[in-house]
C-alpha cells in the first residue's frame, strides 16, 4: 500500500532507517544483511569520479568518518539518484541508537508491508517506533520533499512545522501556502539549514536526491544534531532524565490512572513529588477538559535526545509514534538537577 503525501501529512511521518546500501554503492538484491553488503564495498575514501565535484569535501568528510562507502572500481557515482531507504540507512547511521519496539499490527499493515522480505525491513520495523516511516516504497527515488520530512524527523524537531501552520508567507515561487503539508514541512526545514532553495526563487520539491546532493545532506544532519543537542550529557544523566519522566508518567497514566488534571495536582502535592505544576500543565493539560482524547506518550525506548541547556537545566526530547491520533511526534520534557543523578520535572521557561 503506497501512503500518499496528503495521508500523512498531519502525521508528519518520518521515514527513516535501515542499514541499506545507500551509499555504500551496491546494488540492494539479494543482499540481506549489513555485514553481507559491507563485503562488496570499496573502503577507499578518494574516488576517481569525484575529483572536482562540487560535493567533493563533503564526500571525503563522510568518507573518513566511515560513513558511506564507494563501489569496487573505485567510483562513487554523485550523480546516481538514492531511493528512500537507501537515504533512511543513512540517517540511522548517524542518529543515535535506540532498542525500540514492536510496530503494532496497523503500523504494520499500512506503512510497513512495502518493505516486507527486502534488505531494509528491519530498518522500517526499528524505526516505525520511532514515528519515523515511509511515505512510498522503499524503490522509489528520495524526493526533496520526502528529505525534509524525514530530516526534521531524525533531529526530533518536526513540530516545528506548527509555527506555519496557517502562515500566509510565501517562502519560495512554488511551493503554494495553501498546501499546509507542503509548508509545515519544507519551511522549518530551510529555516534550519537542512535543505535550501534554489537561486531562482524555488524549492523544487519533486525533484529527485542524489548521492551528493545525500552526503551534504548527512553532514547536515551531524552538525544539525550536535548543534540542537549540546552539553555533553553523560550516559548516567540520560539514565537518570529517562528514569524521572518515564517513572512519573508510568505512575499516573498507568499506575494510578489519574484522568483529572486536580487530582493530578493534588496527587503530586500530598506526595511532595518532585514535579513542577508548569511541568504538569505543559503535559496534561488534556485533563481539564470533561471530555477528550490526548496524544499517547512514548515508551521512553524510542530515539531520544539529551541536552544540558543551561546552570542545572536539561532538556530531553523523545521522536516516537503515538498511534493513530498523534501519528509520529516529537515531545520535549525540561529537568532540572544540580548533582546529575536526581532530577525534578519542571516548564520549559521555568
Amino acid at each position: 500500500m503506497q501512503i500518499t503525501l496528503q495521508q500523512i501529512g498531519k502525521k508528519a511521518t518520518l521515514l527513516v532507517v535501515s542499514l541499506s546500501v545507500l551509499l555504500t554503492g551496491i546494488a540492494t538484491a539479494g543482499l540481506k544483511t549489513a555485514d553481507a553488503r559491507e563485503e562488496y564495498v570499496a573502503n577507499s575514501s578518494a574516488f576517481i569520479d569525484t575529483n572536482g565535484h562540487w560535493a567533493a569535501k563533503e564526500i571525503g568528510i563522510a568518507t573518513k568518518k566511515g560513513l558511506i562507502k564507494g563501489f569496487p572500481d573505485g567510483t562513487f557515482k554523485p550523480e546516481q539518484t538514492v531511493t528512500q531507504e537507501q537515504f533512511l540507512s543513512l540517517i540511522e547511521r548517524v542518529i543515535p541508537p535506540f532498542t525500540g519496539h514492536e510496530p503494532d499490527s496497523f503500523i504494520k499493515e499500512t506503512y510497513l508491508q512495502a518493505a516486507a522480505g527486502r534488505w531494509s525491513e528491519k530498518t522500517y520495523h526499528h524505526l516505525a517506533s520511532a514515528g519515523i516511516m515511509p511515505s512510498g516504497k522503499p524503490t522509489e527515488s528520495m524526493t526533496r520533499l520526502e528529505a525534509a520530512r524525514t530530516l526534521l524527523a531524525a533531529i526530533g524537531h518536526q513540530s516545528e512545522g506548527e509555527k506555519y501552520r496557517g502562515t500566509t508567507a510565501k517562502f519560495f515561487t512554488d511551493l503554494s501556502v495553501e498546501n499546509e503539508i507542503q509548508v509545515m514541512t519544507v519551511y522549518p526545514a530551510y529555516k534550519m539549514g537542512i535543505l535550501a532553495g534554489f537561486p531562482d526563487g524555488s524549492f523544487r520539491p519533486d525533484d529527485k536526491i542524489n548521492r551528493a546532493q545525500a552526503v551534504v545532506l548527512l553532514n547536515r544532519l551531524e552538525t544539525k544534531i550536535d548543534e540542537l543537542y549540546p552539553g555533553n550529557v553523560s550516559e548516567s544523566e540520560k539514565k537518570a532524565m529517562t528514569q524521572a519522566v518515564s517513572s512519573f508518567v508510568g505512575d499516573v497514566m498507568d499506575q494510578q490512572k489519574i484522568r483529572r488534571f486536580d487530582d493530578l495536582v493534588a496527587y503530586v502535592k500530598k506526595n511532595n513529588l518532585p514535579v513542577s505544576e508548569s511541568f504538569l500543565r505543559e503535559h496534561f493539560s488534556f485533563m481539564q477538559y470533561e471530555v477528550y482524547d490526548y496524544v499517547r506518550f512514548p515508551q521512553f525506548n524510542e530515539l531520544m535526545y539529551f541536552a544540558k541547556i543551561g546552570m542545572n537545566k536539561y532538556r530531553m526530547t523523545v521522536q516516537y509514534y503515538a498511534g493513530d491520533l498523534g501519528g509520529s511526534v516529537d515531545r520535549t520534557f525540561y529537568l532540572s538537577s544540580s548533582d546529575g543523578k536526581t532530577f525534578r520535572l519542571i516548564g520549559k521557561d521555568e
